[in-house]
């Protein structure tokens, strides 16, 4: 298991690099950002223009435009921020809390629900709470996540008056009250948190569905139950262990995937965090600052999957790594 970690821990370095690689040839293709100065603002001059180049390389070939901006990713010089006018690193530093705190959430309230509806609608197949969840995924995965957004603002945040319609906590960190600051951020993200998770909370019901109906079929199922095994050994120990092998590979994969998703959950709720950070970098041709959310989102896909591997060996003992 060690040389496997290892191994892998290994591999992920060229993996990143050609990762980033993509990543920079792809933003590269949409021109020169600092070009675009000139039309936006009349005062900039094309002497400026030449001398930021300079200064930020981007009058060099485009492959040691790369290489340059590769150490400098690595050594903490993700470049500045011509929008905000701050350092990438420090933004994303500052903004990246709120976003972890919403993909967190979202995931335990998704998994939460997902998974137990999908086990008892597979252990009830045909029952009318089956029937209900079965409806209830289909909605999930067809609704606009805008939408749903919004009618969620307008019932608990209008006219029940519960939540707020949007922002993050007014409470800072250095409140004393530990369990006042909780609770006030938590408001805030319960919201986004459920907009956030509902495509990927009916997925997870169906899937779960499906592989636990997939697993009771199975021949060492009806074993146990023959030795007279009671029925939550059976369900618990022997069928959901080994239906959780690929539903494992979906919540790992899916957790960036949260990422992209408060992009525009994050834009609906006003929220100040990665996601609105990546959707203003794009629509402003702010380059580095794309580069570097864009490259924070492949490491998360990246460290996932990873820990998706390390944890079928924890689902199931007759996985070995060597």
């Amino acid at each position: 298991m060690r040389n496997y970690i290892i191994r892998r821990l290994l591999q992920l370095v060229p993996l990143l690099l050609i990762i980033s690689f993509f990543i920079f040839i792809t933003l590269s293709l949409t021109g020169n950002s600092l070009r675009s100065l000139l039309t936006s603002n009349p005062r900039i001059t094309a002497e400026t223009i030449t001398k930021l180049e300079r200064i930020y390389g981007m009058d060099k070939p485009l492959l040691v435009r790369f290489v340059y901006w590769f150490k400098a990713f690595f050594t903490g010089e993700w470049g500045y921020s011509r929008e905000y006018h701050d350092a990438v690193l420090v933004l994303i530093k500052a903004r990246m809390p709120v976003t972890l705190a919403l993909m967190g959430l979202s995931f335990l309230i998704s998994v939460a629900i997902a998974i137990p509806i999908g086990i008892y609608s597979a252990l009830k197949q045909y029952s009318l709470l089956d029937y209900a969840a079965t409806a209830l995924a289909f909605f999930g995965m067809a609704m606009p996540v805008f939408w749903f957004g919004l009618m969620l603002m307008l019932l608990f945040g209008v006219k029940l008056g519960w939540l707020p319609l949007g922002g993050y906590s007014s409470q800072g960190m250095d409140t004393a009250n530990f369990l006042m600051r909780f609770l006030d951020h938590l408001k805030y993200l319960i919201m986004p948190a459920i907009v956030l998770g509902l495509q990927e909370m009916a997925s997870w019901t169906r899937y779960t569905r499906s592989s636990m109906l997939e697993v009771l079929r199975m021949d060492y199922v009806r074993t146990a139950r023959a030795k007279g095994l009671s029925e939550r050994t059976v369900i618990y120990k022997h069928a959901l262990r080994n239906a959780l092998i690929p539903i494992i590979t979906l919540l790992m994969l899916a957790i960036p995937g949260l990422f992209g998703g408060a992009v525009l959950t994050e834009t609906v709720f006003s929220i100040s965090g990665i996601g609105r950070l990546l959707y203003t970098a794009i629509t402003t041709s702010d380059t580095f600052l794309s580069m570097g959310t864009l490259m924070v989102l492949a490491i998360l896909v990246v460290i996932f999957n990873f820990a998706a591997d390390l944890l079928y060996a924890i689902a199931d003992p007759r996985i070995k790594y060597s």
